[in-house]
């Protein structure tokens, strides 16, 4: 009798210890370090073929960004040149082509895992998340100089502040 509820008490303790166990892991794989990568099936390549250019935009989550716009830049233009596009992207001879890389903060709204939805009675595209963009960085094959954008954002997506940089040099 008394190995039956040893049994018992066991089993219960370990349906509940077990979900607890793993919410704590899953918990725990935030950090707290900030992490970019780049949200998938989010790239956009474009440009019709009696065109002199050809665009593209990436866009990339950034974890636990900085607060500092100056370091958030820094956290950007690093990333940028660890991972460089321009290899990537091929475009016919004589066209020129313009990069956009937008980097956007997790939210509510925007989760970790958030996918393009192209369902048939609504959607669910990037350009309904420029409340969360914190910064973005724009050049192209004509004019090799970047230009970087930070901005510090309300919960809300209202800009508080704006940094903007060509390369270095701070210019509004």
């Amino acid at each position: 009798m008394i190995r039956a509820h040893a049994k018992t008490l066991a089993l219960i303790v370990g349906v509940l210890l077990v979900p607890l166990i793993l919410a704590g892991c899953a918990r725990n794989e935030d950090s707290g370090e900030t992490r970019i990568f780049e949200i998938e099936n989010t790239e956009e390549v474009f440009g019709k073929k009696d065109e002199d250019h050809v665009t593209v935009r990436k866009h990339y989550m950034i974890l636990n960004p900085p607060e500092d716009l100056t370091e958030l830049k820094e956290l950007v233009e690093k990333y940028g040149k660890e991972h460089p596009v321009e290899g990537k992207i091929e475009a016919a001879a004589g066209k020129t082509r313009f990069f956009h890389m937008y980097f956007y903060r997790e939210s509510a709204d925007l989760p970790r895992d958030w996918q393009p939805d192209e369902g048939y009675l609504s959607t669910d595209r990037m350009e309904h998340h420029k409340n969360d963009l914190i910064a973005a960085v724009d050049w192209s094959d004509a004019d090799p100089q970047k230009e970087y954008s930070s901005y510090e954002k309300s919960k809300e997506g209202k800009i508080v502040k704006r940094m903007r940089f060509v390369e270095d040099q701070l210019v509004g």
